[in-house]
């Protein structure tokens, strides 16, 4: 019991430190510096598609072989990861290193939640996950928020500065690992292979509720990356107004850190926020600001509106606790992991192929490129919002 205990003090550490990305203020920068745009874009669509294919596979794997197991693999792929990015050059190693930065993402994925649910599980204290989750997200963004800081100025001499921090940040986090205790897992579980699992928990989607869920996540993931993609553009692009572009990584990682402070407070209470108003409620409310979001960074280049979009990382804080609250539990234990990276994996296969079609589109100027993409995201994100306020009136007028 007090090795589980240990968990749940270890696990907003391995969260904060996880999300603690000191290369987020400057990635788009770095990677612009030495390549073109285009290559910039496909880059970010290597990231996604090769999530995309580890995404399912990692998850069978949590499921059959354990949470710990591939908490640390994840770990040690994000090592790998920050360790080839601080001598990249050429697009090819650039392309080897979001591979690998890609395995840590997808073997962290769904198996973090499935982690903490199960040690409360284990210790009789299920009750306890929805604020537990609430309090590992406000680290989530604290640790960005940290790390943009320290990131950001480690980046003005270098670039490779915010990596070099990302690769000690990575072998910390490989220790913290390696300290975690394997919740206890269900001894009627049967090895089972990824296309029987996958099957499984295609089943699962036969519950109405859990469906227009899972349709939402997927809708969340897409949406939430189109601002998260060009915020660094943006800011350079206000910079250039004031002739400050050469302060533009610093700026990114101030701006980056306010917006996870505010993103880390509105994580905290997301919980509550949903007893409040519940479920349906909190989510569409996140939808509807990163909609906003999208519209005010198309429309506006001002301080105002970089102000405005410090904002943009609420929706997914506001989110992510009431989703995989009304989502994890749902799930039995031997499917979950595999069942939340299948939602990860058809959500960042749409971010993956909206960025690879917007990439194609975009023209030979950069900043016109940019802002028309922030204009598609909104115009995305509007239908899908009105489709998934139909399906809710729908659902409610069949039932009745």
């Amino acid at each position: 019991m007090d090795k589980l205990r240990q968990n749940l003090k270890l696990y907003p550490w391995y969260v904060g430190l996880f999300h603690a990305y000191f290369w987020l203020p400057v990635y788009f920068l770095f990677f612009n510096s030495k390549l073109e745009l285009s290559e910039v874009l496909y880059l970010a669509s290597i990231y996604f598609v090769s999530v995309v294919i580890i995404e399912v596979p990692s998850g069978w794997f949590s499921d059959q072989f354990g949470r710990r197991k591939t908490l640390i693999t994840a770990s040690t792929f994000l090592c790998v990861a920050y360790l080839l990015f601080l001598f990249a050059n050429s697009f090819e190693t650039f392309a080897i290193s979001q591979v690998f930065l890609a395995g840590g993402i997808a073997f962290n994925s769904g198996t973090d939640t499935s982690f903490l649910l199960e040690t409360t599980q284990a210790l009789d204290e299920p009750e306890a996950y929805p604020e537990l989750e609430a309090k590992a997200m406000k680290f989530n963004f604290l640790g960005t928020g940290a790390a943009g800081i320290l990131g950001g100025l480690a980046a003005i001499p270098d670039y490779r500065g915010a990596y070099a921090l990302s690769l000690l940040g990575g072998i910390t986090l490989l220790l913290i690992t390696i300290r975690f205790t394997e919740p206890s897992k269900n001894n009627e579980s049967k090895t089972v292979g990824v296309f029987q699992q996958i099957m499984s928990c295609m089943r699962l989607l036969k519950n109405v509720r859990l469906l227009w869920l899972s349709v939402f996540a997927v809708y969340m993931i897409i949406i939430n990356h189109i601002p998260y993609e060009f915020y660094q553009p943006y800011l350079k692009q206000l910079a250039t107004q004031y002739q400050a572009v050469k302060i533009t990584p610093f700026l990114t990682s101030v701006h980056l850190t306010c917006t996870m402070i505010l993103a880390s407070f509105i994580a905290g209470k997301s919980i509550r926020i949903r007893n409040k108003v519940g479920t349906g409620v909190t989510l569409l409310s996140a939808a509807g600001l990163q909609i906003a979001m999208m519209a005010i960074m198309h429309f506006f280049v001002s301080i105002p509106a970089a102000i405005a979009t410090l904002l943009r990382s609420c929706p997914r804080a506001l989110m992510t606790a009431p989703l995989n609250a009304a989502v994890a539990p749902s799930v039995p234990a031997t499917k979950r992991a595999t069942f939340l990276s299948l939602q990860s994996l058809f959500g960042r296969l749409g971010f993956a192929i909206t960025l690879f079609i917007f990439s194609r589109a975009a023209g030979d100027k950069e900043w016109e490129s940019i802002t028309a993409m922030l204009g598609w995201g909104m115009w995305l994100g509007l239908i899908g919002f009105a489709a998934l306020l139909f399906t809710i009136f729908a659902l409610r007028k069949t039932s009745a």
